[in-house]
């Protein structure tokens, strides 16, 4: 696995961190996201879970865009519009369980529409007709801006304003401002769905891009077997399916869950964009750091050494299964939407919170072949829940071939494994801490050792 700029990041954050600290999370500051979608009906039902994690990150812009499968785009319907007005219903219902959710006046005051126009989706920045569009402007000013944070654009659909806004700030701007503006851009593109992704990833070779594959069948229409095309099976397991059927989006999504989850327009779960923002859920996994890492939104790398910033799932296997990145996080993922749905209707007291971990020592450290790891950390629940905890190596993740014997692997503070005799190799050891709530939710720590 490759040692990249995120990763050196995340070890600087944690060397700011006191060696006695129980945790460097606390330290990493929320991600700042862009969202543009091209209104498909799975974006409506992407984006009213999106907008129950508002209070994880910061919200810069939600741009509508078109794509070749919505080549007009949507931005002439009031589909987020109705959505922000169910948020405002029930906005004071999530601030009793978080108080970081956002107005649906600030949210509104970010929404912006890009180009949707048809002849140019597969027309190279340069000669497109439609340009300078309020979406583009937005994406060029929050990448100029003075806040030092990455910006996660999320192409839900087609990337062309994308692509746009970055062929401007080369073109038009200095180029000290071009290279601030793409050094800070992290892109995730769910499949590319016009031609700006791909001329991103030529044209722009220093724009980090993530291309998206491995999600389908397993968020999207084909969620669970016989959904949409009885030909074509999905790629879940039957487990997860039963997690993606009608009857579990009637009972935690549409009914009796208020105004937003209302709104829903799907019979079941198929919201094939929502991968993309999985990572910047605060989980612990702190995943939004680097993509490769794994996580919620699946898992990506380096492909091509000729686009040294592009990533993509395409080659990738866990466990021999190509889709496993993805439908192995879904039961924690669909638990805690759950719970989130509930939060737009209950008080505190009677819906579940994930349980908190915090690390004790460094989450990345160098360790010698040989030298026993031990893995510690401290856990919360803020209902007072019954805690479990497992250790586990994620080594689809990590470059390590052998795979560590992890003792005590069920205590919160007493595990530990031997680093093998691999050096310059990582291995990768996940926590999960579990609640008994109803639906039991799960937080998440991470620990990368390079071996000495």
């Amino acid at each position: 696995m490759r040692l990249n700029c995120a990763i050196i990041t995340l070890a600087l954050q944690l060397a700011l961190v006191p060696s006695d600290a129980s945790s460097a999370q606390d330290s990493i500051p929320k991600p700042r996201v862009i969202a543009t979608t091209d209104g498909e009906i799975d974006d409506h039902s992407s984006m009213i879970r999106f907008l129950l994690y508002t209070c994880d990150f910061d919200v810069a812009g939600i741009v509508e865009v078109n794509s070749k499968y919505q080549k007009n785009g949507h931005s002439k319907e009031p589909w987020l519009e109705n959505q922000l007005d169910a948020y405002e219903q029930v906005l004071p219902h999530l601030r009793k369980h978080n108080p970081d959710y956002p107005s649906a006046d600030y949210l509104r005051r970010v929404c912006r529409v890009g180009n949707e126009n048809i002849k140019d989706l597969w027309v190279a920045p340069p000669d497109m007709e439609t340009k300078n569009t309020p979406g583009e402007m937005l994406i060029i000013d929050t990448l100029l801006d003075n806040d030092p944070r990455p910006v996660h654009v999320l192409s839900w659909g087609g990337a062309n304003t994308t692509a746009s806004a970055l062929w401007k700030l080369k073109t038009e701007y200095p180029k000290e401002k071009f290279d601030y503006a793409v050094s800070r851009i992290r892109i995730y593109c769910i499949w590319y769905q016009d031609g700006g992704g791909g001329w991103i990833q030529t044209n722009i070779p220093q724009a980090h891009i993530n291309e998206a594959y491995r999600w389908d069948n397993v968020w999207d229409y084909e969620s669970y077997d016989n959904a949409r095309k009885p030909d074509r099976p999905s790629a879940n397991p039957p487990e997860i399916q039963e997690l993606m059927k009608p009857v579990w989006q009637d009972t935690h999504v549409k009914i009796g869950h208020g105004p937003l989850g209302a709104l829903t327009p799907q019979k079941y779960i198929s919201e094939g964009d929502t991968p993309s923002f999985l990572h910047l859920v605060n989980n612990g996994l702190e995943a939004h750091l680097d993509y490769t890492l794994g996580g919620w939104g699946g898992r990506s790398a380096y492909d091509d050494p000729a686009f040294p910033n592009h990533i993509t799932d395409k080659n990738l296997k866990d466990d021999g299964d190509r889709n496993k990145m993805y439908w192995c996080w879904v039961p924690a993922a669909q638990n805690d939407f759950a719970a989130r749905m509930d939060w737009c209707v209950k008080e505190f007291k009677d819906a579940n919170h994930a349980p908190v971990a915090k690390l004790k020592g460094a989450s990345v450290r160098d360790v010698k072949a040989g030298e026993t790891v031990k893995l510690a950390a401290t856990a919360t629940d803020p209902d007072g829940n019954k805690l479990t905890y497992k250790w586990w190596q994620y080594a689809d993740a990590d470059s390590a071939n052998a795979t560590v014997t992890i003792a005590k692997s069920d205590s919160l503070d007493q595990a530990s494994f031997v680093a093998p005799d691999e050096p310059g190799k990582q291995v990768h050891i996940i926590l999960e801490v579990t609640d008994n709530g109803s639906p039991p939710l799960v937080g998440y720590q991470r620990v990368i050792c390079n071996i000495q």
